[in-house]
């Protein structure tokens, strides 16, 4: 009986500690415009959740790849294609010297700087991966302003980047 009582216990915490990161992806699908993707039980159990859809009519794609092992560490990438292509061929310096614009640049420190994230441009997609540091559950409780900010910065960056009519 004892034994059943531990078992429980411990099954409570275990989906206390997991439960914020199953609804992780579903708070970033409630940003985006049209949005869909794998998200649920069986993609979390699997490793990887994604969710795509709009933000101010770009594409935008997240990808969370959850801890797998002893040794792999969890980490996700969101994602936003520029709308009409580039106007910087890509190889051409490096992603950060392709922002001119003041406020792109701006937005470019406050994604470095405030929010943690990497950026790359690869295969016509800006690219923002996010890896906790430290003893951090991961991707942990979804903060929708912190992930709205992120979205705002980003596409002020991808406007940036885009063809000047």
């Amino acid at each position: 009986m004892l034994g059943l009582i531990v078992l429980a216990i411990l099954g409570v915490i275990v989906w206390k500690l997991w439960a914020p990161a199953l609804s992780f992806a579903q708070g970033f699908r409630s940003l985006l415009e049209r949005p869909t993707g794998t998200t649920g039980l069986w993609p979390f159990l699997t490793g990887r959740e994604t969710v795509g859809g709009e933000y101010d009519g770009r594409p935008v794609l997240l990808i969370l790849h959850h801890k797998r092992g002893r040794h792999g560490l969890g980490y996700l990438v969101v994602a936003m294609q520029p709308a009409g292509g580039t106007q910087t061929e890509q190889g051409s310096g490096a992603f950060r010297e392709w922002i001119r614009e003041p406020a792109a640049r701006a937005a470019w420190d406050d994604l470095e700087l405030q929010h943690e994230l990497k950026l790359s441009f690869g295969e016509g997609w800006m690219r923002a991966t996010w890896q906790p540091h430290g003893a951090v559950i991961f991707p942990g409780q979804f903060e929708p302003e912190r992930w709205r900010r992120v979205l705002r910065s980003m596409h002020t960056v991808v406007t940036s980047l885009e063809p000047r009519a």
